[in-house]
């Protein structure tokens, strides 16, 4: 048997609109011919005027697709044919055609209109199936928190794998003031370059093409929960990560303990704000060496539990809100202190830091892939993955900028006896 060649499919599609075109310009020709005698007896006979708009719409239709099908050679969808259809779909596919030919595999899905003229008679209604009820409401976005955290960092861009950064600092000899003749003192530094690799964060869902069609606005809600999540789970590594691989290490696990140093024992009756600045002291006043410029932690954040005992709640004597702008679960800035409620936290504990020194890479930013896995596509069923890579730098003498400790402990150190 002689195979059919590509040039033979698109002269069938080529012959296959030419004809129909042919043939229906003829018959738009008769019917605007029709339609100017009609239009031309009903002014005579003066009838409605909404009869001859009627026709003069009907005309002015019959004219622009005959004017069409002149220009064009097009033949208008409602009015081809199966075969007619296939051919112009054949057609427009030919360069995919060509490649799925050349390649062995593939599929080109076609979309054939059917010839009908649509009434009320095209339409059945039917009770609804279980998916629906009665009516499908849209869905709504779903309700996940936000990931407040990833908005302190410092972030950056780079295309490098193992990304590499370095730490200077003084090691020997300072200036001094000097007599004329004297000796001029000597100095150095001491530098360490270290490199970080990126982490993964991803997760995937499945989803059928029927549940997309059926179920308002469910695949752009996938898309919501796959981002949200990605957030969180990017911020909780941030914040907690134990740093042994694949993991990154986390804010906390960078921290140190609070140093009372010459704070202790000297505040009377100290709240949660006393607190706070204590660490945010503490974190300014300790050096890597000597004229270091001190860290300006600005980044608070404890339970939310706790967030509501020594916040929301606190009062003054006369019963008054201390801290009014304060409300439950929303983050509240005191003193240019932005203090956020974070429940993965540990209940009674406090994180204060200078956050700008912790560096989170856009290596390979947020992005979501729509794909096939095993047999989905013969199962009308597709997976959307969310997933995107990044690094993670604290600089050893950075670390002073983190603290993580229990409120109790604090208080206690600070507290005048």
């Amino acid at each position: 048997m002689q195979e059919i060649t590509i040039d033979q499919i698109k002269q069938v599609a080529e012959d296959a609109v030419s004809g129909s075109a042919k043939g229906l310009k003829e018959g738009f020709e008769a019917q605007i011919k029709s339609l100017k005698e009609e239009l031309e007896s009903a002014k005579k006979d003066q009838v409605k005027s909404t009869d001859i708009v009627k026709i003069e719409e009907k005309l002015e239709k019959a004219m622009g697709d005959l004017t069409s099908i002149k220009a064009n050679q097009a033949v208008p969808t409602s009015q081809k044919s199966f075969s007619e259809q296939l051919g112009e779909q054949i057609e427009k596919n030919f360069d995919k055609i060509k490649q799925i030919k050349a390649a062995g595999a593939g599929v080109i899905e076609f979309d054939i209109k059917a010839v009908a003229n649509i009434t009320t008679a095209n339409g059945t209604n039917t009770s609804p199936p279980a998916i629906t009820g009665v009516q499908q409401a849209p869905l709504t976005g779903i309700n996940l928190r936000q990931a407040a955290l990833l908005d302190s960092v410092t972030s950056f861009n780079t295309s490098l794998a193992a990304f590499p950064y370095t730490e200077v600092k003084p090691k020997d000899g300072d200036y001094s003031f000097l007599a004329e003749g004297e000796i001029k003192p000597q100095i150095d530094f001491t530098w360490e370059t270290n490199y970080a690799k990126p982490v993964k964060a991803a997760a995937w869902l499945r989803l059928t093409d029927e549940s997309i069609t059926d179920v308002a606005g469910l695949q752009s809600l996938a898309y919501d929960v796959l981002y949200k999540k990605h957030q969180i789970k990017k911020m909780k590594g941030i914040l907690f990560g134990d740093g042994v691989s694949p993991n990154p290490k986390g804010a906390t696990v960078y921290a140190r303990a609070f140093s009372a140093g010459d704070l202790a024992l000297k505040v009377t009756t100290p709240n949660f704000m006393d607190v706070v600045n204590a660490c945010i002291t503490d974190i300014a006043t300790t050096h890597n060496y000597e004229d270091e410029t001190p860290y300006m932690a600005s980044f608070v954040a404890v339970h939310p539990n706790d967030f509501f005992i020594h916040l929301v709640s606190a009062k003054d004597a006369n019963g008054l809100p201390l801290y009014p702008t304060a409300s439950l679960f929303n983050m509240v800035n005191i003193g240019g202190v932005t203090i956020v409620p974070e429940e993965t936290i540990a209940s009674g504990k406090v994180f204060v830091a200078d956050m700008s020194k912790y560096w989170v890479s856009n290596y390979v930013p947020y992005k979501v892939t729509i794909g096939w896995v095993n047999d989905d596509f013969i199962k009308n069923q597709f997976v959307i993955l969310g997933e995107s890579r990044f690094h993670t730098v604290v600089k050893k003498l950075d670390e002073q900028a983190f603290i993580y400790d229990t409120i109790t402990t604090i208080k206690t150190a600070i507290t005048k006896p």
